[in-house]
């Protein structure tokens, strides 16, 4: 039996854009997973709630993994849809979009620019929660400053306003 991938003529290439559209809405799919968990994780940074931290890091992990995942399929049958359509192995979307017959030339358009959306979109997320850490990370630095050389106000033995360094303390719960 012939598969689709081997078939000649014009069958062959619609199987595999059928099959490209198909890798191409999962990988829109597993995208949007991962920015719904970059802004879980978002969430739970602005509202100091570091003991879910964690698990949503590790989700986030998940879902990239999910992704790289996916892309190799993509690429694999972005490179042999190539092939039955006459160009390079080694061809873009943009370039596959241009041979392909109607409607998947439209298909991977619409395809193509949704993702380009979702992944600017999603890098916009992932830069600010890494702004958001840094932040976070800052006010510990600070907090942890202010524990060490803290400096209080009080009066001096003749009545007068004077500043006093305390030693440093051991502080014994979470900042």
């Amino acid at each position: 039996m012939i598969s689709p991938a081997n078939k000649p003529g014009p069958t062959a290439a619609t199987d595999l854009l059928a099959e490209l559209s198909r890798v191409l809405w999962q990988q829109r799919n597993l995208i949007e997973v991962l920015e719904y968990r970059l802004e879980v994780q978002q969430l739970l940074m602005i509202s100091g709630r570091a003991e879910r931290l964690a698990l949503a890091v590790g989700e986030v992990e998940v879902a990239l993994t999910d992704i790289r995942t996916i892309e190799e399929r993509r690429v694999a049958i972005v490179s042999r849809a190539a092939v039955a359509l006459g160009l390079p192995s080694s061809a873009t979307l943009t370039q596959i979009r241009s041979k392909a017959p109607e409607p998947w030339d439209y298909v991977l358009a619409d395809h193509q620019t949704e993702l380009q959306r979702l992944v600017s979109s999603t890098e916009d997320l992932a830069n600010r929660n890494r702004e958001v850490s840094q932040r976070g990370l800052a006010d510990i630095r600070s907090a942890f400053d202010g524990v060490d050389n803290a400096v209080t106000k009080t009066y001096g033995r003749h009545g007068d306003r004077t500043s006093l360094t305390l030693p440093p303390t051991l502080v014994n719960r979470q900042v």
